[in-house]
């Protein structure tokens, strides 16, 4: 490994700005870098937050998409029931995998539930019709605005197109036809809000057992290592081994905006497997779908551009650094995860962190990722760079 970037997470891991972390750089099948810092080993799964909305939603919106099972044009309020707004009329798939549904960013649903419903179908339903219930800021299809809710819904609107639950449906066309075998939600029941003892250090060597509470682990019995995310003062617990974002804790660790676990060498097999579809390669998914989806922007963007279900970088100050080219796609994860594809040159890098263990006010990945973004992009393509 380049000392420059070895240096730099260690300076990373001294400065705070992660306790654990995980990167992998690659150019098509070959691995250019892969290592491991902190307290992360070779099977540490990191929760990648946001990264759930590209790697789950958009991919299962894909093959729906691609079954005929679902189309981009086809409104809200046609596929859910308790959408009755006039908006959700003109509200569309492709609004909501683009971000122009204009939706609100996010609302503070967990904090409405009472404690006996975290986690039950009884909660997410009240979850959900409070997403029925929120205003649009915007008219939907004229501004860019990044939304959770959005990604709720649509998470919804897949389980009814694919006449499944949401993880159930990630098995079925993405992890299980990849092999990704560490990359899967945790189905929680009725999950309690704190333990009989408080716990304020953890460590990713620690085994979280996966059975009839933990679900993600298909196989009743199976042990994962889990990064561990916030010291989450609603919890009254380190969050380990269950999703670090509260809504969708409260919607049971399953939903569309956030949930999935992972590590990079499955995000690294489903980057070379979607890039080949993007390119005619693989038949996993039908490339002409796949290239709508990565391909069209949004028509008015503000500050970001997103194209369907993926981000593009910035214009200025992006977090995947300076030397990506305009063709590339992303995406980042409030608790430090990224990945970013570059299409055109047929490279991507994946970084996972738990930059938010044990505070989420710790802010420093900003400044540290399109620095080692740089910094990788120079010394593991030279040739691209």
């Amino acid at each position: 490994m380049n000392t420059q970037i070895k240096r730099a997470f260690q300076d990373a891991l001294e400065e705070g700005v992660f306790p654990s972390a995980e990167v992998l750089a690659a150019c098509g099948d070959e691995i250019h870098l892969h290592e491991h810092f902190g307290a992360a080993r070779q099977d540490t799964c990191f929760d990648i937050a946001s990264l759930t909305k590209s790697v789950s939603s958009a991919t299962i919106a894909m093959t729906l998409v691609a079954e005929k099972l679902l189309k981009l044009d086809d409104n809200v309020y046609d596929w859910l029931g308790g959408a009755r707004q006039p908006a959700h009329r003109a509200m569309t798939i492709r609004m909501l995998l683009n971000h122009t549904s204009g939706l609100p960013a996010w609302d503070p649903y967990y904090r409405e539930l009472p404690i006996s419903l975290i986690g039950t179908d009884a909660g997410r339903r009240m979850i959900l019709d409070a997403c029925f219930r929120e205003t649009p800021v915007a008219e939907p299809g004229t501004k860019t605005i990044y939304s959770d809710i959005g990604y709720i819904l649509l998470g919804e609107i897949l389980e009814q197109a694919g006449g499944a639950p949401l993880e159930a449906l990630f098995a079925q066309h993405v992890s299980r036809p990849l092999d990704l075998t560490n990359t899967f939600f945790i189905r929680q029941v009725g999950a309690p809000l704190s333990t009989t003892s408080r716990h304020t250090t953890t460590h990713a060597n620690q085994h979280v057992p996966a059975g009839d509470t933990l679900r993600g682990a298909r196989t009743a019995g199976v042990h994962r290592r889990f990064a561990p995310t916030e010291d989450c003062p609603w919890r009254e617990r380190v969050v380990h081994g269950e999703v670090h974002d509260p809504n969708a804790y409260a919607l049971g660790g399953v939903a569309g905006h956030a949930g999935l676990f992972s590590t990079a060498t499955d995000l690294h097999r489903f980057a070379l497997e979607l890039t080949r579809c993007y390119r005619g390669e693989s038949d996993w998914i039908e490339p002409a779908v796949v290239r709508t989806f990565l391909e069209e922007h949004t028509t008015k963007p503000t500050r970001e551009s997103f194209v369907l279900g993926w981000n593009r970088p910035s214009k200025r100050n992006s977090a995947s650094g300076h030397h990506f080219s305009p063709n590339t796609v992303g995406f980042l994860g409030y608790t430090g995860c990224s990945i970013w594809i570059d299409l055109t040159r047929d490279c991507w890098i994946i970084l996972l962190t738990n930059r938010v263990h044990p505070s989420d006010t710790n802010q420093k990945i900003k400044i540290f990722r399109p620095m080692i973004h740089d910094l990788i992009t120079s010394t593991c393509f030279p040739e691209n760079h």
